[in-house]
């Protein structure tokens, strides 16, 4: 039986403090791939500026896809942390709120300052519809219809919540014309703030995401949290919401 040894890298935890170390993971594992994109989930666009400024140091030219909020999506800041254990027990979680409080944020959005380095450095920013919160997401939150989607979130979750990211932000960068459906990219994801997971994915148009031959594959997990489990006993990104 022929095949191949292949590692995944296990954080010790989630958050943001994996942010650069998923990076450079994601990036050398695409590279001996030979694969030419990044998919690179981004609320204000820092992630992805780390990914642009790090692809400049590659062996080879990478094309970084940016996927932010889609229009009119923000992280409100309230007085209080949202639900969650993970705001209150991830370090640099809580002390991002707590600075969002200090600034007098109330909504946290993607920054101009940084669309346009972007943009400078030929990265597209996609602002589409977040396949997690779309209609079906307003029949489950304000009409209180159950919806199969929440299933296949749920399941993603199993797994993490940056594995569930990585898949529904290719499905959407597919969706806006910017990625490639007939090869393989890397796709990042993380929980709230910053990256913690990488994987290889055969991407697909979210119409066609369970197709039997045109359907969405994760093919390798390059790195991911070993566990999702809080020092609260909770396990973060578990049964969130009802969308």
């Amino acid at each position: 039986m022929k095949g191949e040894r292949k590692e995944t890298f296990y954080f010790e935890r989630p958050g943001p403090v994996n942010t650069e170390k998923a990076l450079e993971l994601g990036i050398d594992r695409g590279s001996k791939l030979g694969l030419d994109y990044l998919v690179v989930p981004s609320i204000t666009g820092k992630s992805a500026l780390k990914a642009a400024k790090l692809c400049q140091d590659a062996t080879r030219k990478w094309r970084v896809v940016c996927v932010a909020f889609m229009a009119g999506g923000a992280w409100e800041v309230s007085e209080e942390p949202p639900d969650g254990a993970h705001w209150r027990e991830i370090p640099k979680l809580k002390s991002r709120w707590e600075n969002w409080k200090e600034m007098d944020i109330e909504k946290v959005k993607f920054d101009p300052e940084i669309r346009e380095k972007l943009e400078q450095r030929g990265v597209p920013v996609i602002q589409t519809t977040d396949l997690g919160y779309e209609i079906s997401s307003s029949m489950a939150n304000h009409l209180g219809v159950s919806t199969q989607k929440t299933i296949m979130k749920e399941t993603l979750y199993l797994l993490s919540p940056g594995v569930k990211v990585a898949v529904f932000t290719t499905l959407s960068a597919a969706d806006a014309g910017v990625l490639p459906v007939d090869e393989e990219v890397v796709a990042f994801g993380g929980l709230e703030q910053g990256l913690d997971t990488a994987a290889v994915i055969s991407p697909a148009y979210s119409g066609q995401v369970f197709h039997p031959r045109k359907g969405l594959e994760v093919r390798e997990v390059i790195c991911k949290p070993r566990s999702m489990m809080g020092s609260s006993g909770e396990y973060y990104g578990r049964a969130w919401g009802g969308n």
